[in-house]
Formats: structure tokens, sequence, C-alpha cells
């Protein structure tokens, strides 16, 4: 039987085995934890059965592995018992996994398992989630198991009980990783980061706030109380802006999926600074890979970002007229009309997101100016252009959405047809006026769509870092969380999905680095007697396939280098990635695939299948400058601020 580890438990200091065992100092989890999920499996193993039938794990296509009792071997085969119903199968011994005592269930941390098998962590994580114990350890990092539900967990008291704590007093939960890198922070003096992985909807946003929380209470509620009166107007106000800043982020970023309710479509890593005292003095939100094109198009049962339908909900009469809003059907951009999330009032939250707004103290103005710019996203999907006739020109037969897309931004409607009707483009040294297309039109509104959304969200991340910034006190050191949008398998996959999973690929390259080769690379330098392992987790590969720079080119060097010829086509793009990546171990051609795919990547999270449809366009991602230099004119200050760069 391979790749498993079986070992004799572990000694640990008679403190620590008590604290394991529910002894001195040990919280019972039963003090905050919900009752169980759902009904909790039978389990297959009390002492008097492990002993006596020779208890083990074997595949199952429905349970991914089930108990079973070995009954004799023949050769390479055994023949085995099954728990559930007592039919007898016969499997290879190399398929079959060992099973922990029973006093290895529901352990909290998953290094200690005396049997350390796919199996065996799989069936503790079940028997701990239909307990209601969604965290488990395992080793030096903590797994969760999204339960789709509120837990009552997450409370002030809970949070108290936590501070200070060392981890195992007390059950595993976000809170310990959180006050683990808060403590490190402080008694080590270097910057921690805390980094949350997972597939789409795993609860990566959620538990980042969650640590967000915990940190924003403990950094305020340790100061003496001498300290506290002094203080407590400016402290309590960064960390309420802090704490504010997710819920913004989340309304403007984050949209429904058919895998996530919430799904984050940009990434952040979000820096949390402290004195040498431990406070809170400031801090600073990076994002990335924004999905921009979801502004103008969703996917079935999808819909675009929360904040179109918080507004169109939540507007009152006065602020509509304002913002010339219009009913959910009357746009485009919203393919799917008024897609409702259950649980959710779109109403509610718009009223909620606007607080949040004034707790950053973002003034009424800037925020009337900030939803102009999201109602004017929207218009742009309703500007109907025409191929007039004998000729491919084309026309705008009715201008009311232009007029108001340009009332909203500022700008002259007639200046606005011009620019994307019959642009000026530079040949040679003059500039001519050269007529568009209906492609070309549809095509240079979409464009500027998402590039002013995208330069809104930007302008909102270093807004809200601007109040959120304590330049008089600088931070003596920060704590670091990590929230990138989580890897994505759908039935085909674009552009999009090859950023974020290439994004997921390296973070996991680091994760197994870290963990597997500088772990034993530590043991050697301190002399420890070890014989190195290989894992085999190494994920280059598949990262080389998609930025190697040459040798042969990735994915990504052969989409840069076809950019650059004019009559480069996705096609032409997909043919010249075969040819020169056709026989990498990592990729599968067409002829292997479904008819609709172009190509398959075999992530470390699964196979991918990939439609290079509109590839070139997204990477070279092209403005129309007629437009630009138009909106960077606009008389609205707040819109010409954002194209100032052009």
């Amino acid at each position: 039987m391979r790749h498993q580890r079986c070992a004799r438990e572990p000694s640990q200091p008679a403190a620590v085995r008590r604290a394991r065992a529910g002894g001195e100092n040990r919280t019972p989890p039963h003090r905050f934890y919900p009752s169980p999920l759902e009904k909790t499996p039978e389990s297959p193993r009390s002492p008097a059965d492990w002993a006596a039938k020779k208890l083990v794990w074997i595949p199952s296509d429905r349970h991914g592995f089930e108990a079973a009792s070995l009954k004799e071997e023949i050769g390479d085969e055994a023949v085995l018992e099954l728990v559930e119903n007592g039919k007898k199968v016969k499997v290879n011994k190399d398929d079959i996994q060992k099973m922990n005592p029973p006093k290895f269930s529901k352990v909290e941390d998953m290094a200690e398992l005396t049997c350390l098998n796919e199996a065996s962590v799989l069936h503790n994580l079940k028997e701990r989630y239909y307990s209601g114990l969604i965290y488990t350890y395992s080793g030096l990092f903590c797994v969760v198991i999204n339960p789709y539900k509120n837990l009552p967990i997450y409370t002030e008291e809970i949070v108290e009980m936590y501070k200070g704590k060392k981890r195992h007093e007390l059950p595993p939960h976000i809170y310990a990783i959180a006050d683990t890198a808060y403590r490190s922070m402080l008694q080590d003096r270097e910057d921690q980061s805390i980094l949350c992985t997972g597939e789409s909807g795993a609860g990566k946003t959620e538990n980042t706030k969650k640590v967000i929380q915990y940190l924003a209470h403990v950094a305020s509620s340790h100061k003496s109380r001498k300290e506290q009166q002094s203080t407590v107007l400016a402290y309590g106000e960064l960390e309420r802006q802090l704490l504010q800043a997710n819920p913004i982020l989340e309304a403007f970023g984050n949209a429904k999926t058919v895998k996530n309710d919430n799904s984050s479509r940009f990434g952040k890593f979000i820096r949390i600074n402290f004195d040498v005292n431990g406070y809170i003095v400031g801090a600073n939100i990076e994002t990335y890979l924004l999905e921009k094109s979801r502004a103008i198009r969703q996917a079935k049962d999808e819909r675009t970002f929360h904040i179109f339908y918080y507004l169109l909900s939540g507007a009152g009469e006065h602020l509509k007229t304002d913002l010339l809003l219009e009913g959910y059907n009357n746009y485009k951009f919203l393919s799917n009309g008024h897609v409702t999330i259950p649980g959710q009032q779109d109403k509610d939250l718009f009223q909620e997101t606007m607080e949040a707004f004034r707790i950053m103290g973002i003034p009424d103005d800037e925020l009337i100016a900030m939803l102009k710019v999201v109602s004017a996203v929207l218009q742009f999907g309703n500007i109907i252009f025409k191929k007039e006739r004998n000729t491919d020109q084309a026309s705008m037969p009715d201008n009311t959405a232009a007029q108001k897309v340009c009332h909203l931004l500022g700008i002259n409607v007639t200046d606005f047809s011009r620019a994307i009707l019959t642009p000026r483009i530079k040949v040679g040294r003059d500039y001519v006026q050269k007529a568009q297309t209906k492609e070309q039109a549809d095509f240079a509104v979409e464009a500027l769509a998402k590039a002013t959304y995208e330069r809104f969200f930007r302008w909102l991340v270093m807004r809200i870092n601007k109040a959120l910034d304590r330049t008089k006190r600088q931070g003596a050191s920060f704590v670091g969380i990590l929230d990138i949008a989580g890897f994505e398998i759908f039935e085909l996959n674009s552009f999009e999905q090859l950023c974020i999973n290439y994004t997921n690929e390296k973070l996991q390259q680091l994760f197994n680095h870290t963990m597997f080769i500088l772990e034993q690379e530590e043991y050697q330098r301190e002399g420890i007697e070890w014989n190195f392992i290989d894992f085999g987790l190494d994920l280059q590969p598949c990262i080389d396939l998609i930025e190697k720079s040459a040798s042969p080119p990735g994915i990504l060097a052969l989409l840069d280098e076809e950019c650059w010829f004019p009559k480069a086509t996705d096609k032409s793009f997909v043919e010249k990635v075969v040819q020169e990546q056709g026989t990498h171990p990592k990729f599968q051609k067409p002829k292997q695939l479904k008819d609709k795919a172009d190509f398959c990547i075999i992530h470390y999270a699964g196979k991918v299948d990939y439609k290079a449809n509109e590839w070139l366009m997204k990477n070279m991602d092209p403005l129309n400058d007629n437009i630009a230099t138009l909106l960077h004119q606009s008389s609205d200050k707040f819109i010409a601020d954002l194209w100032r760069d052009g």
C-alpha cells in the first residue's frame, strides 16, 4: 500500500496532551460551536470493530472512499467486505488505505493521525463538518469547509476567548490563525502574511473578513484605559473604516456566479499596519485582476457586479431621476435581467453600502459622482448602431442613450458620436477621419464601458487607501491578508479564467515550496538527520506552459506575439499554441477534447478546457484615443480626473 504514512503517535509535553484531550486550560468546543450541521453518518470504527475486523479504506465512486473489512489477500489483490452493506469486493492492494484507530476520531490537527493518507484526511474532515466543526488544523495550516450558512462562532465573546491563547488551548478557528500572526509580528518584529487559498466558493473572502474583524478588535481592546480615553475617537474611526472597506469593495468587485453568490471578481492584498505597541495605525489595499468584462456581459444565471443591482433596487425617486436610471430589463448590459440572490435584499444592501461610504468619510457629492459612473456604464450598453445601406459604415439612428451617457459624464453628445463613428486616426504624419463599421462601433463602446469601470474601480481603491492612510504614524510592522479569486473550472473557460487559474497555480507553487522544500532545507541547516523527500508536488511544468518566454514560448508569450500581427486571429493563435506546446505533458490538443474547446491545460486542481474566443482583443485591450481625450476634457472634474492619463 503506497503513498501513506503510518507512525506512532508523536510524543508531546504532558500539558499539551492533557489540553488536547480536554484537560486543563482547555475550553470545551460546545461552549460556542453550533449543533451538528447535518446528521452525522455512523462511524464504522468502534474500538472492537477496528481491532477485530481489520478495517481499511477502499476507493468508492459514490463516496470517494468507504470502510471495508479485510477478509483475505490473493496475490496483488485483496477480498474485502463493505461495512455499509456487507457486499464483498476485490480490490488491488495498492488501492487500500489504512484506517486510524477510533481514538483519532474528529482529531483537531490531522498531523497527529497515525495513518496519514487521503482517505483518513477526508473522513476526519467529514466527521468534523457533520458535527458543526468547520475548522481543522493540518500542521501549520488551517483547513476550512464552507458551511454555506451563518454560524454563531464569530461573536465578540469568542474573539476575547482566543486573544493571546496558545493554539492547543482552544478548538481550531480562523481567530487562532489571526492571533498567531499578530503575536508573531509583535514578538519577532517581522511582517506576517495570511494566505487564503481554495476554489471559487470555498469561503476565502468570508474568512478574510473574520481575520480583519479579529485584528481590528484585538489591536484596540488591549489598550490601557488611560490610552483609550485619550485616543478612542481616532482609533475607533480607523478601525471602523477598516471594517467597512470590505463591504464597499465587495459591492463594486464581487458578483453572483453559478458557483458562488458572492464571488470575488478581483484579488486583493490587505496590509494592516501596526506600531511597536501593536496598535493599528493604518492600512493599505492592493487589487489585482478585476474581471472588467463582467460589466458588459454575464453567463446564464449570473450577475454583473453587485452595485448595479443595489443601485437599481435601492435608489430613491430623486436619485433615480438625477442618475437617469431605468428598469432592469431596459439595460442590455444586464444580460439576464433582474437575477436575485436567495436571502439577499439588494435594496437593503444599497443602504448598507452608502452607510459604509459615510463611515469611510466620503462626502455626498463624491458619492453622487461615483454613482453617475455606475449609471453611465449601464447606459453604454443601450447605445445602438445600425449598418448603413449600400455601405459598411455605422450610424446611430437614435442617440437617446448617447445623450444620457454624455449628460452623466459631462461631455458633448455630438463630439462623442463623432469620436465613435468617425474617429481621427494617424496615417503617416497626418490625421484623417475614418468611418467605422457597426462591429467596430459596438466594440469601441464596449471597450469604453469596461475601461470606465476599471478606472473607476482603481480610483475607488485609491480613495479607500487615502481614508485608511495615517502617514503621521508610521507602522513598524504589518499583517497582510491575501484574498484572490479562487480556481475556476466551468464547462468552457476563457481568458479571464486562464489569468485566475494561472495566479492560483503560482500561489499553490509558493505554498508547496514553503511547506515541502524550505521546511526540509531548514532541517538540513539545523543539522537534523533527514533524508530529503521529493513529494512530487512541483507545479513548475504547468507554470512554464503558461508563462515561459521562449524555448518554447508559453501561452502568454505566444498571445503577446500574435497580437503584433495585423492579420492574426484567435484561430491562428490556437494553431501556434498547438504547434509549440502540443507535446507538453500538461497540455492536451483539441482532437482529444470536446468539439467546443480549443485546448486543455492540466492544472493542479484539475483539467480545464479553454475556448480562445476574443483572446487577442482581450489581451490588446484597445481603446479609442478620441474618446479618452474627450473624457479627459469633461466638464465634470471627477470624470476628467479618472481619465487624466488618457
